[in-house]
């Protein structure tokens, strides 16, 4: 009695803090809070996408939206105003209505800059910026408002402008594009955010683009129903690229 066990040249008594601290860390709520963690690769959702053109006329698309990080294919399943399919993959967008396939071209880092990819890759606060063609140039407060401004390489700043972030609430609110010359040529402001399993999403974005000509072009995107690493309509997660 109260002889300790041998390990070596060590004692039992020498090891009882290492394993009070395990037994601490293994069966404390904080752990399996993180150790639990769930990961996300997967959204679903429905959408309306309202659009005002340089014509004043407006529009109306409406489906489902698929992405899966893992594919990097992003499927939306049109329902209105006519049923169509638009697979995003690479650098293509294929479209396709009944069975006629058009192809077209995609702007360089359209699938990666997704709203869908950012947030399954948790880079929505800094919007994907980091360890690109981007780096930080400064940040400032004004009131709740945290903004972040991005220039580019050097050797990029003939043909990409900045970009700048602003944060509230420790969420994304809004991201300016500007030109080489520092002309405003788009925005995009995020809002209404939904939180799933603690996955957030912004349900509601407004999208500006400014044209050279200086007409303007004004998009509202609206997200229901969303679902996060959904098993279900697997048909769209897995579409092939037509041939």
């Amino acid at each position: 009695m109260g002889k300790s066990i041998k390990f070596g040249v060590l004692s039992y008594k020498d090891f009882m803090p290492a394993i009070v601290l395990l037994y601490i860390i293994l069966f404390s709520p904080s752990y399996h809070l993180i150790a639990q963690k769930e990961v996300f690769y997967r959204i679903r959702a429905d959408f309306s996408i309202k659009e005002k053109g340089t014509d004043g006329k407006s529009s109306l698309t409406m489906g489902q939206v698929f992405y899966d990080k893992l594919k990097k294919k992003i499927v939306y399943n049109i329902r209105f105003p006519e049923k169509e399919v638009w697979l995003f993959k690479d650098s293509l967008m294929y479209k396709t209505i009944g069975q006629k396939v058009e192809k077209k071209p995609l702007v360089p880092g359209y699938i990666e800059f997704s709203i869908f990819n950012l947030a399954l890759n948790n880079n929505l606060k800094d919007y994907g910026l980091k360890n690109t063609m981007f780096s930080l140039k400064e940040v400032i407060k004004e009131g709740e408002m945290i903004i972040s401004t991005w220039e580019p390489k050097k050797e990029m700043n003939s043909i990409l402008g900045e970009i700048r972030i602003s944060i509230v609430k420790n969420r994304l609110h809004g991201v300016i594009f500007y030109n080489p010359k520092k002309k405003i040529i788009g925005k995009q402001i995020f809002s209404n955010y939904i939180t799933i399993k603690g996955f957030e999403f912004p349900s509601e974005i407004v999208h500006f683009a400014y044209l050279e000509n200086g007409n303007e072009i004004h998009q509202m995107t609206t997200f229901k129903n969303i679902r996060i690493n959904d098993w279900a309509e697997a048909s769209f997660y897995d579409l092939a690229v037509p041939e």
